[in-house]
C-alpha cells in the first residue's frame, strides 16, 4: 500500500498537536489538586436579628477554600473577636466549603454603630468578617431558610413566616470531665413549634 506524502505530514502535524496538548494539560495542576488543601478560611457575616429583651444577635458563618482539609485554629492570636471578649464561642474546626449560620454573638441594646470583627487566620492568610447593625443586614427566619436551602426561591406562606427552629439544650451539668477511651453520655431536651406540619408520617429510627 503507498501512502501519498502529504497524508504523512497531515499525521504528523496531528501527532505533534495531540502530544504538546498532553504534555501542557499534565503539567498544569488542577483545581481538584489546588483547592483541596493549603488554602484559607473566609469568616462571613450574615446578618443580625433583634431580641425581644432588647439586645442583638450577630450571625456569623465561614467559606473554608479547601475541599477536604479540616483546619483546627484554637482561640487566640490566629481566632478571636474585638472589640471585647476574644472568645465569643466561634468555631476551631472549620468544615470544607461553605457553612451558613453557624453560630451567634449577643451585643447590648447600646451597641449602636459600632463594628464587631472576627480575625481569622489559616494556613498563613489572614481574614476578617466585619459586623453591624446596618439596616439592610436584618435577617429572619424566612432569610436563614432561604439561604439554608430549607425553602425554594420565592416561596412564603403564613405557616412558613411564624416557624421558628428546634431548641436543643443539654441537661445536666455544662462541664463534663472524661479520660480518652471513655464514652460521655448526654441527655438532650429537644423542643419544636411542629411547623409546618409534616407532609406525611415519618419514620424514627435509633
Amino acid at each position: 500500500m503507498q501512502v501519498r506524502p502529504d497524508e504523512i505530514s497531515s499525521k504528523a502535524k496531528l501527532l505533534a498537536l495531540l502530544l504538546g496538548f498532553f504534555l501542557t494539560a499534565t503539567s498544569l495542576p488542577t483545581n481538584a489538586q489546588t483547592y483541596r488543601a493549603g488554602q484559607y478560611v473566609e469568616p462571613a457575616f450574615e446578618g443580625w436579628r433583634p431580641n425581644p429583651d432588647g439586645t442583638f444577635n450577630m450571625m456569623f458563618g465561614y467559606m473554608n477554600e479547601n475541599w477536604e482539609e479540616e483546619p483546627d485554629v484554637p482561640v487566640g492570636e490566629e481566632n478571636f473577636f474585638a472589640p471585647g471578649e476574644a472568645d465569643r464561642g466561634q468555631p476551631t474546626h472549620f468544615l470544607p466549603r461553605r457553612n451558613r449560620f453557624t453560630f451567634e454573638v449577643t451585643v447590648p441594646s447600646d451597641w449602636g454603630d459600632r463594628e464587631l470583627v472576627w480575625t481569622l487566620k489559616v494556613n498563613g492568610v489572614e481574614r476578617k468578617a466585619y459586623a453591624t447593625l446596618r439596616q439592610d443586614y436584618l435577617v429572619d427566619n424566612m432569610v436563614i431558610a432561604s439561604e439554608t436551602g430549607s425553602l425554594g426561591a420565592g416561596t412564603s406562606s403564613p405557616e412558613s413566616r411564624a416557624n421558628v427552629p428546634p431548641v436543643i439544650t443539654i441537661q445536666g451539668d455544662s462541664v463534663r470531665i472524661a479520660r480518652v477511651g471513655e464514652p460521655v453520655n448526654l441527655t438532650t431536651h429537644i423542643w419544636d413549634d411542629g411547623l409546618p406540619e409534616p407532609r406525611r408520617e415519618r419514620g424514627y429510627y435509633c
